[in-house]
């Protein structure tokens, strides 16, 4: 079981960036985890590059503000849920851009972090620090309160 987060735009060096690492290496103490990037201008050239992405042993999860909106207890409950079913989970994270319809319905699940429009790189942590949340919810680590 892996999780993989697909961040499209650039990486860029920053206290966000470090902090998105830092919560990574946390979440590789319950399950495998990565970050990738992809930075491509071309819709045509990107959705060629995600297209592999797309096989049944991944669950790919779009991060769009047109998604469903999903508390951290119930999203503890779907990570959960899916780990268990799959061999990897793909959180993407569009770029300043967004993403175009076809990655949208090609997806599993399209998720939204706020009503909110956020900028990508506070998307890239916010899910990363949700994903990590979750694995402590799960495995009654104290990080969550409620």
């Amino acid at each position: 079981m892996k999780i993989r987060f697909i961040f499209l735009g650039k990486k860029k060096s920053s206290v966000i960036t470090q902090l998105v690492e830092q919560y990574n290496k946390r979440i590789n103490f319950f399950v495998k985890s990565e970050i990738i990037y992809f930075y491509e201008k071309n819709n045509n050239k990107l959705e060629s590059k995600l297209e592999n992405l797309f096989i049944k042993k991944n669950f790919i999860i779009c991060l769009d503000e047109s998604g469903k909106e999903i508390n951290s207890k119930s999203f503890s409950e779907f990570l959960e849920f899916n780990i268990n079913c799959f061999d990897t989970i793909c959180f993407l994270v569009g770029d300043s851009n967004g993403f175009n319809n076809t990655i949208l319905d090609k997806s599993n699940y399209v998720m939204s972090l706020s009503k909110m429009t956020l900028t990508h790189l506070f998307a890239r942590l916010l899910i990363v620090e949700q994903v990590y949340r979750s694995l402590t919810i799960t495995n009654n680590h104290p990080y969550h309160n409620e």
